[in-house]
Formats: structure tokens, sequence, C-alpha cells
């Protein structure tokens, strides 16, 4: 093999010498262009010195004064002499009119108008010659009787003449004084700027002679280098094919060898096109040599693994991994090509991706049909809770309220197999996050059994709680999938239990490492758990009674959903069952006390007054002919006017014709969606282009909540939806349209943001979260504002409208509602094209961010006692 190219080696060494080589050069011009620039700009300075208007600019501003006093001598001298000539005073007004608006408008002049005082006396002798002018252009006849008005004023702006002729040229005197003083830091700037360069020539004569010692250890430096490289491409398990930019070929090393067939002696001096590229591909390889060869600009190189198909000595195509290297020098440029063969990996590749689009299917099925059950079977529940609602309020004897109970506890029992299925598609995609709250474990406890009691009194059970040693002070954990657990478990308990008892534990205690832990165990004395089937119990969709006279309902997922959760918060949950006698379920969890001060007295929901609704007018968008109806009735006998839309087409129809106080939205409409009437709506100049929509949905993933709420919805109620929730939306948008603008206790108003949001994000989030998430969103609505005045200028108002649109979002779920709807005006403006509107909606942008930000440190970021 012949021995390496040693241009392959001192390419770094290249680049350090031709730094060195053409970095004085630079410097030295650079330096020379330093003084030209000097000294061109210091001719210029004493040029513009030399040619200075300072007399003119001291004659204008004591003419003014001159003007002022020969217009009153002349008004004074005609009254005495009785013979007023209004020709002659007019011209003489006309002269000093004119001098104060060279004062004004001139450009020599602008300088001083920068002065406060100067601009401010100028503004006072305006004014006043405002005024005379109105006496100077009326006829002659009032011109002569006013003359005694004339000469008053006069002498009122005599001083203010005078004030200004000596602030003028007071100033016209430091200015020249500052020019004289730049000039000489010029002077002074060229004179250091010689001696730099003069030092700098030393410094490279000394390099220079450095040079001669370097350039020989540069020269061994390659030499081993060269040797290196020949040992790495000799002993290398992947092909290396060295070639020229005429793609012949350099080097072939003995992995090339065994990959394409040929000897070393039969490539080296071959081209490759003709030697290992395919005959389809060969016309693209020789027009992109050409193409490089030509503009110098590599479209490979440097592209990282790349796939490619290579030929074989025996004519056989095979893929092959290639990643290309290049080296120029002052002799031309070679390419370095790793290559590997990839035929066994891609065979390998294919079967996993059978494998995974088949896993994918299955997944996208199972996502579609937990989609599709959540929303058609929320749906039908809407109608029958909300019928149950309405009978359960209307007269109805014992006998047939308790079969609306049967109902509606059997409603229930369908809901909770759909948020099981729910959590469960949440659990699977990642998506289910804990949010700490503050609790107080004792008061959870003996709310979660009080809750069940009902239900144990209906099995004929005893429910008891047994508590140990509780924590003094409130911890933090997720109250919510606690709940969930304890309900869960207990909820077990009491359906394979009868006639019997079941007893819920709870104590806390402390490791030795400082760890906290809630500790709880429900124990029943039921049915219990044969040994073959405990290892079951905590799978999916099992169920321990699978005949048909099974006494136990359930779908086979609380137990499963119950240990997810609990592994999810860190600590596990274990069963110990005795057939026939009965099980315990055992569970363990972290926590963390919570170190925060809380109010000592709890705070409850008082009863809806639903008396501010009388007479209000809605629309209602379902197209359901039975929630429709339901809704409908729910909402007259509260006191609300109700219009109807079927679908979305006639919900924007009948947006544009009146304005409403709220607009109940639902989402899955023929013709038009609510989210697409809802755009539509919000994109209008109609009378609810602002009015708050709340969308009516079956879709109850968080993700499909937030494109709602992106598309323009203010807020989403879930089917099935109560009489309650829908009076507690709509008193919040009533209350909140008609409260008036106060400051609260930090000065700050209190509807700039929507209490109800905030109060909502403080119980969902830990209070170092909530921080993080609002000055995250503070950064992004600062990079926003900072960013409009340059999209404006650019007038790209598709990029204004997507900009904004990102903040339209994130400002209705931090509760900055005002802000929220002046951006989506800036946002609806720019997206319908109307330019003229752009400037002051963002200005109303601008304006609005500070008060905003300011509220939400106030009541957000603020610690409060």
């Amino acid at each position: 093999m012949r021995p390496l190219d040693v241009r392959i080696a001192p390419r770094v060494l290249d680049r350090r010498t031709k730094l060195r080589q053409f970095l004085p050069p630079a410097v030295m011009i650079l330096g020379i262009c330093l003084l030209a620039g000097l000294a061109f700009v210091i001719t210029q300075r004493m040029t513009e010195l030399r040619e200075a208007p300072g007399d003119n600019l001291t004659w204008t501003l004591s003419q003014v004064e001159v003007d002022v006093l020969v217009l009153m001598d002349e008004t004074l001298l005609a009254q005495q002499r009785n013979t007023v000539d209004p020709a002659d005073i007019r011209r003489r007004f006309n002269n000093l009119y004119s001098r104060t608006s060279t004062l004004r408008e001139a450009p020599v002049f602008a300088q001083m108008r920068q002065d406060p005082t100067f601009l401010s006396q100028l503004e006072t002798l305006e004014r006043c010659l405002e005024k005379l002018a109105v006496i100077i252009d009326s006829p002659d006849d009032v011109l002569v009787q006013r003359l005694p008005e004339v000469v008053e004023e006069l002498l009122r702006i005599r001083e203010d003449a005078h004030a200004i002729a000596l602030t003028g040229i007071g100033l016209r005197s430091q200015y020249s004084d500052a020019e004289r003083a730049s000039l000489a830091g010029l002077l002074l700037t060229a004179a250091f700027t010689s001696l730099a360069l003069i030092l700098f020539l030393v410094f490279v004569l000394l390099v220079i002679r450095r040079q001669y010692h370097e350039h020989k250890e540069t020269t061994e430096e390659v030499n081993r280098a060269n040797a290196r490289i020949k040992s790495i491409f000799d002993v290398s398990l992947d092909a290396i094919v060295v070639a020229n930019d005429d793609g012949v070929i350099l080097e072939f090393n003995s992995a090339a060898e065994q990959v394409f067939g040929f000897t070393s002696e039969e490539a080296i001096g071959q081209e490759m096109s003709e030697l290992i590229i395919p005959h389809h591909l060969r016309d693209a390889h020789k027009a992109g040599m050409e193409r490089f060869n030509r503009t110098k600009e590599p479209h490979l190189v440097g592209k990282g693994r790349i796939e490619v198909t290579a030929l074989r000595k025996s004519g056989e195509e095979f893929p092959v991994e290639i990643s290309i290297g290049m080296s120029t020098d002052h002799r031309g440029t070679i390419f370095v090509s790793y290559l590997r063969d990839i035929t066994k990996r891609l065979a390998a590749e294919d079967s996993l991706k059978t494998a995974r689009d088949e896993a994918l299917a299955a997944e996208r099925a199972k996502s579609n049909f937990l989609a599709v059950m959540s929303h058609e079977m929320r749906t039908p529940l809407n109608g029958i809770f909300g019928t149950l609602e309405l009978l359960g309020n209307s007269d109805v004897d014992d006998k047939q309220r308790g079969y609306l109970d049967i109902a509606k506890r059997s409603g229930d029992i369908l809901l909770h197999h759909v948020n099981d299925v729910l959590d469960l598609s949440r659990i699977d995609a990642g998506k289910m996050d804990l949010v700490e709250d503050s609790i107080d474990l004792e008061a959870f406890f003996r709310d979660a059994v009080a809750t069940n009691e009902a239900t144990a009194d209906a099995q004929s059970n005893m429910l008891e709680l047994q508590l140990g040693v509780m924590p003094e002070s409130r911890v933090m954990m997720d109250e919510q999938r606690l709940r969930q657990i304890v309900y869960n478990l207990i909820s077990n308990a009491l359906k394979f239990t009868k006639d019997g008892k079941v007893t819920v534990r709870a104590a806390t205690d402390q490791t030795d490492t400082g760890e906290r832990w809630l500790r709880f165990d429900v124990e029943d004395t039921g049915v219990g758990i044969h040994p073959d089937e405990q290892q079951h119990v905590f799978d999916r969709f099992y169920t321990q009674e699978r005949s048909y006279d099974r006494f136990a309902s359930g779908a086979g997922l609380g137990l499963s959903i119950s240990k997810q959760l609990v592994e999810m918060m860190g600590g596990q949950i274990t069963l110990k069952s005795i057939p026939s006698k009965g099980s315990v379920f055992s569970v363990s969890v972290p926590f963390e006390p919570d170190l925060a001060p809380h109010d000592s007295h709890s705070v409850t929901a008082p009863n809806l007054d639903a008396s501010p609704l009388r007479d209000v007018e809605i629309l209602l968008v379902e197209d359901n002919e039975i929630n429709r109806l339901i809704v409908h009735e729910m909402l007259r006998s509260n006191g609300l006017v109700v219009h109807e839309a079927h679908n979305g087409q006639q919900a924007v129809e009948l947006a544009s014709q009146q304005r409403y106080a709220a607009i109940l939205m639902d989402v899955s409409m023929p013709v038009m969606n609510g989210v697409d009437a809802t755009h539509a709506i919000r994109g209008s100049q109609g009378p609810n282009q602002h009015t708050r929509i709340i969308g009516l949905t079956a879709h109850a993933l968080a993700e499909e909540q937030a494109r709602f709420l992106d598309a323009g919805m203010d807020r989403c109620l879930n089917k099935p939806v109560s009489q309650e929730m829908l009076v507690d939306a709509l008193l919040d948008v009533v209350q909140g349209a008609a409260a008036p603008q106060a400051p609260d206790a930090d000065g700050v108003p209190v509807d700039l943001l929507a209490e109800e949001t905030i109060l909502g994000l403080e119980d969902l989030l830990p209070a170092e979260r909530l921080h993080r998430v609002v000055a995250d969103y503070m950064r992004e609505v600062d990079a926003l504002i900072a960013h409009l005045p340059a999209l404006l200028e650019q007038d790209d108002l598709g990029e204004v409208a997507a900009c904004v649109h990102k903040c339209i979002g994130s400002s209705g779920m931090i509760g900055a509602e005002m802000f929220q709807k002046d951006l989506r005006n800036l946002e609806t403006a720019a997206k319908s094209g109307q330019k003229p509107q752009l400037p002051g909606l963002v200005a109303a942008v601008e304006t609005a961010w500070p008060q905003t930000q300011a509220a939400l440190r106030a009541r957000v970021l603020t610690p409060r006692s």
C-alpha cells in the first residue's frame, strides 16, 4: 500500500499557520484605515467649525426681540400720532411671526428645541403670537380699535423674546464648547492609534523571529500525525476510500477490499464512478463533482451518516452507510469516505418497523376507541343525568324518587367506569401528573369514611375509622389521587362484604433517615380472595367472580389504577387475604410536611343565587335534541331567556345578528363544529366577538380541552353537566361583566385577573411551580411585546397573528382575561388585514401589559401574610 497523503493530517496546523500569516497585515491595514478615518473626521469637524453659522443664529435670536420692540414702538407711535397704517403694522407683525416660525421649523435650531427651557419659552411666544394674529388679520377699522390690546400683548411677550435670545445664545455657546472638546478627543484618539500601530509593528518583528523555530516543530508533528493516520487507516473495520476532486481513488484500505471485492492495486488510480458506484447513479455523481469544482460548495460533506447504494466487483448492488470528510490545501481537495455494509442491519430494521407499525396501529385503535367512548358515552349520560335532575326537582312521590335514586346510582357507576378508562389512558400516555396540595390528613380520612357510610349502610355493613399518629400540621400530597386510591379501596371492600365490617386504619411515621410515610389499611370481613387469584387482583379488567350469578359488579380497573397511582407517588400497595374471612389492602406513600401558614377556618361553598340571571339572554348551541331540551329547561327554570342553534353555522349566523350575555357551545356538531364556529365568531366584527363562550363537551381529555380554549373558548364544562354547574358558570359571566373596577388591598384593579382561575391554579399547583409558570408566562409576553414593533415594520401580518396567538391561550389559562381580550383584538385585526388599526391595538397591548404584570406579581408572586 502506498503511504498516505500528508495532506490529511496538517489541516488544523495549516489553519493556524494561515492565521499567523494574515493576522499582522490585517491588523496593520486596519490601523491605517482607522487613522485615515480619524483624519477624515478631524478634517470634516474643522471645516464645520470654520463654517458654523454661529453669527447667523445669534442674529436671528436677537432679531426676534428686535422685531417685538419695533412692532410695539410702531404701534405706540401710530396711536400717539393718530396716523395708523394697518398695512405697516401687519408687515411688522409678519416679520415677527416669520422669525418665530424660523425658530420653530429651521433645522439649525433643532438642537436648541430639544432644550426644555428654550422650547417652553418658544411655545409661550407662539401662543401670544396666535392671539395677536387674530387681531392683526381683522379688518382695518377693527385693527385700529384693538391697537391697545396689541400693545398690551406685546408688552407681555417682550420679556419672553428677550429670554429666548439669552437662552439660545447660551445654548449655542455650550454646543460650540462641546464640538471643540469632541475635536480634541478625536485628535487624542488619533495619537494613541498611531502609537499602538507602531508598537504592533515591533511586536510583529518579534513574532517573525519565532516562526522559524515553530515551522521546524510543525514539520515533525505532521510526520508523526501521518504515521498515526496510516496506522488507523490500515486497521479500520470500516471501508475507507480516499479520492481527489476529479473522483480518482487515491487510497483503498483492506476493509474496502473485503467490502467491494477489489484489491487496492485494482482500485487505486481508477475513477470511483466507474468502479464502485452503480450505473444508474453515475451521472448524478459526476454532476455533483462538476458542481463542486465549479462552486467549491460540498453537498454531502459533513452531513453525518448517509445511506446510499454501492456496487461490488461481482456487479451486486448493496446498501452502505457513508460518511464523507474533506481536506483542502494548495494542491487541491481530497475526500475521505468511511463506508459500512448495512445489508443485515436494514433487514433487522425492516422487521422492527413492521412490529412497530403493528404496535402503533393497535395503540391508535385503542386511543380512537377511548376518544370515541369518552364522547359517545358522555353525550347520552348528559341527557340521562339532566333528565334525572329535572325529574328530581319536580313533584314526585316517594316510590318514584326511589326509582330516580336507583337510576342516578346506576348512572354514577357508569360514569365512574368511563372515568377509570380515561385515567388508564392518561397513565399509559404518561400525561397524568401528580399535583401536590396542602391537606389535613385527619380531616381527609374522616371525610372519606363519612362519604362512604351510606354505601356501607346499603350493604348492612359497619364502616369504622381508626386513626393512629397524625401530623399536627398539614402535609403536601396529591389530594385528588390519594382520595381516588382510598375511595377505590373502601368501595372495593364494601362491594365484597355483606353484613360485615370494613375498618380503615391510618397513621404516619418517620424512618431513621428522616423520611415521612403515610400508612393506611382497608380491612374487610368479606368473601376474601383465593391464593391463586391474589396475584391477578391488580391486573387490568380483572374481576374476582366471572360467573353469571356474581353479586358484585365492576370493570376490574379500580385496583389496577390504584396500584399505578400509588407507585407514581413513590409508594407501594400490598394485599393479604384469606378466603371467606376477608382481605386487607395496605398502602404506604411518602409525604412532606407543609410549612406554609394556613387559615384555621374552612371555607364552604355558598348556595348559588340565580336571581342575577333572570331575563339574561344566552345562545345555546347543541345538535343533540335531548341534550338541547334538557339544558334549555335547566336554564329556563332559572329565569334565563334561551335562544337555540342546532349547529355551528346557525350559531355564527345568530351571533352576527344579536348580542348575547354568553354562548354555550357544543363541540361535535354537523355542518360546522363548535371549534370552527368559535373561530368564526372571534374573527368577526359582530356583536359577540368578545362574548364569553363556554364549551359543553364530552371530550374529557386535557389535551382536547386545551385545544378548545386555544380556539377562543373561555372555559369548558364536561358532559354530563348539572344544573348547578351551568348556573355557576353563567353567574361567573354575568357578575363578572357587571362588577365595577375597584382596587383590592394591594391597589391592583381586581378585574384585570380572573380570581376563579387564579384560585383554581393555586389549588392545582404547588406554590413554587405556580410561581415558575407565571414567571415563564411573563417572559413569553415580554418577548412578544419586544418583537411586535419589528413585525409591524416588516408588514408581516401573518407572523403578527401567529406570535400573538401563542400568548392568547396562556393568558386565559393564567387568568389574565382582560389582557387576553386585547391580544385577541390584535390577532383578529392581523388575520383580517386591518393594517390601519394595528398600531393602535399594539399600543393598547403595550399599555395593558404593565398593569397585568403588576396584578400578577401582587396576586400570585407576592407572599401573603
